[in-house]
């Protein structure tokens, strides 16, 4: 089961959509680098659990679903909570097929429980790819086949459009949709695919960097989704876990000057504080409740281009590279 209780470390997942400018920032949007509130890191969750498509658990107070048009999204909670749409649906129940919109773009509900804990549910329906395109946005050519024949590298059929008034959309309690978008140029709006497995993992990453001392809102995601043909264009491997949406290249940058932060207090800010930020997903991967999650692990140096990071991702099972 993806996203079991990891407490406290309890971070898991449910859908999303949205057209109301009033649900784009419902809490302070996480800042991608810049100076934190100092206060303590709050990690945003509720004191229910939702099950999304079977095997996805979530306690956050916001979580996103990407789905096709018309699609039926088995949702379920361990108690009776109301759910409400922002399309005029209502229900009271630990039960809800949630029948996706045919037309592609965001939609709400609320999730409150009896003491009024309020989850809420962003449900984003996708657009199909045509050829190498969706819409007038280039993807390129994904694989044929799917690396090793896993499900995981199968090719994605379907992509959210993310206009400039989507891409402040808290996708989580400490992310934004607009954090992953590929940096490929276009004229029109770009799309992306995202995992929602990778989104609960950076969230227990961020709450387990705060654990650590490392207070800060957010990661700064220097990559996320990949289109195939810019990832070909910056030499990446042809089943890089980025073009399905499933990967993250991250870093802490609270000072706001575009860099990893000096996490190991050592007065530099070189490779090695990379390494403590890849020690510390590494120490998470031991522990048997983030099994679900296991997948890539890499630690990078600074080059002319970019600091230190790390890269993180959900590809099922364990790889590591750059030590």
């Amino acid at each position: 089961m993806i996203g079991r209780a990891f407490m406290p470390l309890c971070l898991l997942a449910a859908a999303p959509a949205l057209a109301d400018s009033n649900f784009l920032s419902p809490e302070t949007p996480p800042p991608a680098g810049g100076r934190v509130d100092q206060t303590a890191f709050d990690p945003g969750t509720v004191g229910f659990t939702l099950t999304a498509r079977g095997d996805i658990d979530v306690n956050l107070r916001i979580f996103t679903l990407f789905a096709h048009p018309g699609e039926t999204l088995p949702l379920s909670t361990d108690q009776a909570v109301r759910w409400a749409t922002d399309r005029g649906e209502t229900f009271y129940g630990d039960r809800f097929d949630w029948t996706t919109p045919i037309s592609p773009g965001l939609t709400v509900a609320t999730l409150t429980s009896d003491d009024g804990q309020v989850m809420r549910l962003n449900l984003i329906v996708m657009h199909e790819a045509v050829g190498e395109h969706v819409g007038n946005y280039r993807l390129g050519a994904y694989p044929d086949e799917p690396y090793r024949g896993e499900e995981a590298y199968i090719a994605p059929t379907h992509f959210a459009e993310v206009p400039e008034g989507l891409r402040s959309l808290q996708i989580s309690p400490h992310f934004t949709l607009g954090q992953f978008l590929c940096k490929q140029e276009t004229s029109g709006e770009p799309f992306l695919v995202l995992s929602e497995r990778l989104l609960i993992k950076l969230e227990i990453i961020l709450a387990a960097a705060n654990e650590n001392g490392w207070r800060t809102d957010s990661f700064v995601v220097m990559s996320g989704y990949r289109t195939p043909s810019y990832n070909a264009g910056i030499g990446n491997g042809r089943y890089s876990r980025h073009i399905y949406g499933g990967a993250a290249d991250i870093f802490i940058d609270t000072d706001g000057d575009g860099r990893m932060d000096d996490l190991n207090g050592d007065g530099r800010i070189d490779r090695n504080d990379a390494a403590a930020l890849y020690d510390l997903v590494e120490s998470l991967s031991q522990n048997d409740e983030f099994g679900d999650l296991l997948g890539g692990l890499g630690e990078y140096d600074a080059n002319a281009v970019h600091g230190p990071f790390v890269h993180v991702d959900e590809r099922g099972w364990r790889a590591r590279w750059g030590r």
